[in-house]
């Protein structure tokens, strides 16, 4: 669900991709990754599940709206340049979202989430 809009913001922008490793939305931590952060936290009982949740939108500006007040990380990035380049990126997440709408303009998006708990 978010690598649509950074994938397409990065290529928009020519931004590089980060590193191999660093932390972010686009990063794939595994279950036993996530667990391993908890442990060495001192939490114990500890586990993780994998879900898969589908988000639904309007239309794909609905969608862009959405993504721009809760992805920090794709924020900073179109932050950094100039006002006409941020409207052009915006724009062309949209673009990319609107080529995976339904006929009615819908938008469907499934997300894999890593659910984790333990005791403290």
């Amino acid at each position: 669900m978010i690598s649509i809009p950074m994938m397409t913001a990065m290529q928009h922008l020519n931004a590089p991709p980060p590193p191999p490793g660093t932390p972010g939305p686009l990063s794939r931590p595994t279950p036993e990754a996530i667990g391993g952060i908890l442990e060495g936290g001192g939490f114990s009982d500890i586990e993780v599940e994998e879900l898969e949740l589908e988000f639904e939108y309007d239309s794909p500006e609905q969608f862009t709206e959405y993504t721009g007040a809760i992805v920090a990380p794709l924020v900073a990035l179109v932050n950094r340049h100039p006002p006409e380049a941020q409207q052009e990126t915006w724009a062309a997440i949209t673009e990319a979202m609107r080529q995976r709408a339904s006929d009615d303009g819908t938008l469907t998006l499934s997300n894999l989430v890593l659910l984790a708990s333990g005791r403290a």
